[in-house]
């Protein structure tokens, strides 16, 4: 399935292939992300979620979240009623803006 880059209103959603690294294991997930500029504190905050984790992981948990050549680090904080993961994450997303 190709990656998907939608603009929304100046915000890129990617919807797509990554690489979610757990525990010093990586596993291949798909993502769907999207985040913003915070004008308060000048900083990029990205959200979404991740699909094809275990849901047994334990929450809140650090995630390291690759996409091609670009990464970063965020946070796990939660296993929705559908089996996904919300994932969350400060600073240059794993996705290009």
């Amino acid at each position: 399935m190709a990656p998907k880059r939608v603009p929304a209103r100046m915000t890129v959603v990617y919807d797509g292939p990554a690489a979610a690294r757990l525990h010093d294991v990586d596993h291949a997930v798909r993502v769907r992300l999207t985040g913003h500029l915070n004008p308060i504190d000048g900083r990029y905050h990205w959200r979404g979620m991740v699909f094809d984790l275990p849901t047994d992981v334990r929450m809140p948990q650090s995630v390291h979240i690759s996409i091609g050549d670009r990464s970063a680090d965020g946070q796990l904080t939660e296993v929705t009623p559908w089996g996904s993961h919300s994932v969350v994450g400060v600073g240059a997303p794993p996705y290009e803006l």
